[in-house]
């Protein structure tokens, strides 16, 4: 934040002692008037002396090296919600929502088949773990409604954790563990599910919101 302007002190020197010269002194007389003139219309005002110090250099801004974004999907109801959700989050730079955990090559909007209402999730991990991005999910919808997510009802609404690797699929299946250790009057639905294709979705769907 830029501090606020400040007034700077001044020294005004007015001679008004006794002079013989009768010019100087209705010239010093003059400066005095001026001086009580703007002391009284406030244009003029005093102020502390302020004391500032300037670095010995500004530095530049570091670069740090390239680390490639890595990319996650998940399913958890209506992808609008869903893209709102991580999108917002520190360490996401790019959302798309698409498609995804059915068998129906290019499947669209109105003809999805067996595919959820997905989104993918490109986040850089110097800043986000994929650990944290499932707490975001677990935290952001109902993962024991089943095929639905509130008034959104249907397979295509369905909970899926979709992963990457070996050391996804154990962290996500613990993380469905602990979640369903917090009640065992229901059953947790989300599916967890090796990624195979996602399908972005039509143009018309995607809101892009990109962040450096």
């Amino acid at each position: 934040m830029n501090p606020k302007p400040r007034t700077i002190p001044f020294t005004f020197s007015i001679n008004i002692n006794n002079n013989n010269n009768k010019n100087n002194n209705i010239y010093n007389r003059q400066q005095y008037q001026l001086l009580l003139l703007l002391l009284i219309s406030g244009t003029l005002v005093p102020a502390p002396a302020q004391s500032i110090r300037f670095p010995g250099r500004i530095p530049e801004p570091t670069t740090r090296p390239d680390t490639p974004l890595k990319s996650a999907v998940f399913a958890l109801g209506c992808f609008w919600r869903s893209e709102a959700v991580f999108g917002c989050l520190n360490g996401v730079v790019r959302t798309t929502v698409g498609y995804s955990g059915g068998s129906k090559i290019n499947p669209e909007y109105r003809s999805l088949a067996d595919h959820a209402e997905s989104v993918q999730v490109e986040y850089d991990p110097r800043v986000i773990s994929f650990r944290q991005l499932l707490e975001v999910f677990w935290s952001s919808h109902d993962s024991r409604q089943v095929f639905g997510q509130g008034p959104d009802v249907g397979n295509q609404y369905r909970s899926i954790i979709f992963t990457n690797s070996t050391s996804e699929s154990r962290l996500a299946t613990v993380t469905k563990e602990r979640e369903q250790a917090k009640s065992k009057s229901s059953v947790v639905t989300t599916q967890i599910l090796p990624l195979e294709i996602f399908y972005p979705a039509e143009p018309e769907h995607q809101v892009i919101v990109i962040k450096y």
